[in-house]
């Protein structure tokens, strides 16, 4: 069977699930009432959060069936925050569809996915126009603003007849044939006189591109002036394939008629999955009758388990076989096997090379694991996530949702390769990380609504750090006496600042015996534990040196516990006395911003205490790089600001880089607010 993928790009609101809704109907697929009003719940969203929010979170599997090949439509998320849905639709696929919206045809999302495409990878791109029975547009202004914005080598197909602020047809332009829309048919007619010369020159632009992409096609138009229509069709699809061209088609997925043409395009010019050439991370041709496959998506079912999607691209993957997971070099049964429309799943007992299926109940396997035949591995290319920067402190309500949360937290973790939870010890917090406040706000909705687990979320704690900057003696000095035994310990310390980055030095300089050799390591015991929550902010001491120079013990009394107890005591006196200091931790910070909005990130970096390292041009046309250093305190919410400063485009990269003295008026602020919690935990 001939199979083709082809995974459906866009802003949120493009109707990327209304198309494939509209090519399921019309191919006999989907027998409801299609299309669905705008606004109203798409067939494709069925997951409850879709269903509350009326958009795409999912990335999702259509296959459609007619008697010439299989198309698995791919719909994926619009929303930048659920970015790990939208690479694995891209990494299943070999064709990407990106959906303008006609009224708005330069949005932040159709910039984002022609990004994804081209830099994530190398397959054939199709622009498709969607929602052309709106009011007010301008077909010319929006192919110019297209080929302004992405690539001069767009070229259409189709162009639509727009009277009236009325979508009436579509004129063929390979075919120079135009139809209105009557009945939900397309009915032949003549083209418009006013588009003439339109047609013509998209003609001759077409003509002229597919020419130009090969030698052979180039000397014959030379020769003759023209192609013939099957010299372009072939010319178009190679071109396409080797992302030489961008054909465009224009339609809307309310008016069926206008997908019937679109479909037809598809057919002519999307590549099948065994015209694609599969290399492994090496650049090597993967032999096709050895099994490569790829884990582009995870969900968690409560009556299925995990659920693993697959793309197979050579080979084929069997029921009851064993595969190896490459990448972490781990054997996986392939039990039950399945074929996926949306949310349905029909048993199978093979998925060939080409399609998609998925497995349950596979053990060490997650999104982005490449699967293959346990004598003959390949390691393709795994998908490569964002890691999510945006964090926040999680609390569950009761001991019952600290419970039910482990385990909701363990089933969200196996499905989201971008959202990260974990235990920070230096700050005591449960920390919870996504890519932005959208992805934040469905993971909390998750927890409540699916997993019934009720939660607080708490600003992050940021893990400072204290140290001192001058020197100090104190005494430590434990001596408790009572009926039995007692306890006896005494430690004299001096202690001064050690270079930054240097930790923690302990010298030993007793002599005499005034501590027998036993119990020194108990005194450094007691001072490393005290080191661990400062005098300060309740944070960990370092960059300090202490030396134990005196003390005094008892033949009887004295004792491991008596040495590490002296030991904390004089830590903290001597500490109290050497000018202690707050260290913040400074971010390396990476923002790539278009230079529209270069100014106002640079205003928004100023607010946040940063020092501008340097800039330089990105990659991208257009965009600069901005290094910076920062304290991590002043950039809790970046992801949010900086989405809301720059509508959505910027993106950027953060690391530790170091820590240095906190402002004094910085300090004080998280002394305080340590207190405040501090009267507030035992008052509580």
């Amino acid at each position: 069977m001939v199979i083709r993928n082809l995974t459906l790009l866009g802003h949120t609101a493009s109707g990327k699930s209304s198309v494939i809704e509209s090519l399921a109907f019309i191919n006999k697929t989907n027998k409801q009432d299609i299309p669905n009003s705008y606004g109203t719940p798409s067939l494709m969203d069925v997951d409850e959060e879709e269903k509350r929010r009326k958009t795409t979170t999912l990335t999702k599997v259509f296959p459609i069936k007619t008697k010439n090949y299989k198309l698995n439509l791919i719909d994926t998320p619009g929303f930048s925050d659920f970015i790990g849905e939208i690479l694995g639709g891209v990494f299943a696929s070999d064709n990407l569809a990106i959906i303008i919206n006609a009224s708005n045809p330069i949005e932040v999302g159709t910039e984002r996915s022609w990004f994804i495409a081209t830099e994530k990878t190398d397959l054939p791109i199709i622009f498709i126009i969607n929602h052309f029975d709106k009011e007010n547009l301008n077909f010319e202004n929006i192919v110019n603003q297209l080929t302004e914005n992405f690539s001069s080598r767009i070229i259409p197909l189709t162009v639509p007849i727009y009277e009236s602020n009325s979508f009436k047809g579509l004129v063929d332009v390979l075919n120079k044939k135009a139809y209105t829309f009557f009945n939900e048919e397309l009915k032949e007619t003549e083209v418009p006189s006013n588009l003439s010369n339109l047609v013509n020159s998209y003609y001759e632009k077409i003509a002229e591109s597919v020419a130009e992409t090969n030698e052979e096609l180039l000397n014959y138009y030379l020769e003759h002036g023209e192609l013939q229509f099957d010299q372009i069709i072939k010319g178009l699809k190679d071109a396409y394939n080797q992302r030489l061209l961008y054909p465009l088609l224009t339609i809307s997925a309310k008016v069926l008629p206008s997908v019937k043409l679109l479909n037809t395009y598809l057919e002519k010019i999307l590549i099948n999955s065994d015209e694609r050439v599969i290399k492994d991370i090496e650049g090597k041709v993967v032999n096709k009758d050895n099994l490569s496959a790829l884990v582009f998506k995870t969900i968690s079912d409560p009556y299925k388990g995990r659920v693993s999607f697959i793309r197979v691209f050579t080979g084929k993957l069997v029921k009851d076989s064993t595969v190896l997971n490459v990448y972490k070099d781990e054997k996986e049964k392939i039990g039950s096997l399945v074929e996926v429309i949306i949310d349905q799943h029909n048993p199978i007992n093979e998925c060939l090379a080409g399609d998609i299926c998925a497995v349950y109940k596979l053990e060490k396997t997650l999104s982005g694991d490449v699967l293959s035949s346990l004598s003959n591995p390949v390691k393709l290319k795994s998908i490569e996530y964002p890691e999510p920067l945006y964090e926040k402190g999680l609390e569950p309500k009761t001991k019952a949702d600290e419970e039910k949360l482990s385990s909701a937290i363990t089933r969200i973790l196996e499905e989201d390769p971008t959202f990260k939870a974990f235990r920070d010890h230096d700050v005591k917090q449960f920390v919870i990380s996504t890519i932005g406040d959208v992805h934040l706000d469905y993971i909390i909705s998750k927890l409540r609504n699916k997993y019934k687990v009720n939660i607080d979320l708490t600003v992050r704690k940021i893990p400072y750090l204290e140290t001192i900057k001058g020197k100090a003696q104190a005494l430590g000095k434990y001596i408790k006496q009572s009926g039995g035994r007692g306890q006896y310990g005494v430690a004299h310390i001096e202690i001064e600042p050690l270079p930054r980055g240097q930790g923690f030095e302990f010298v030993d300089k007793i002599f005499g015996g005034a501590i027998p050799k036993n119990f020194i390591p108990s005194v450094e015991k007691g001072i490393r534990n005290a080191m661990e929550e400062g005098i300060l902010s309740g944070n960990k001491v370092v960059d300090v040196r202490v030396i134990l120079f005196d003390g005094k013990y008892h033949e009887v009394d004295s004792s491991d516990l008596a040495f590490q107890i002296a030991g904390a005591m004089a830590f903290r006196e001597a500490m109290s006395k050497a000018n202690p200091i707050l260290l913040e931790p400074i971010m390396e910070m990476e923002v790539f911003v278009p230079d529209s909005f270069l100014g106002d990130v640079m205003g928004l970096l100023n607010t946040k205490r940063a020092r501008i390292i340097g800039m330089e041009a990105s990659y991208r046309k257009g965009w600069q790089v901005i290094k910076a250093q920062v304290p991590w305190m002043e950039i809790r919410d970046f992801a949010v600001e900086l989405k809301s400063a720059t509508q959505g485009k910027a993106n950027y990269t953060l690391k530790l880089s170091h820590y240095e003295e906190a402002p004094p008026h910085i300090a004080q602020q998280v002394i305080n607010e340590t207190k405040k919690q501090q009267q507030t935990e035992v008052s509580s």
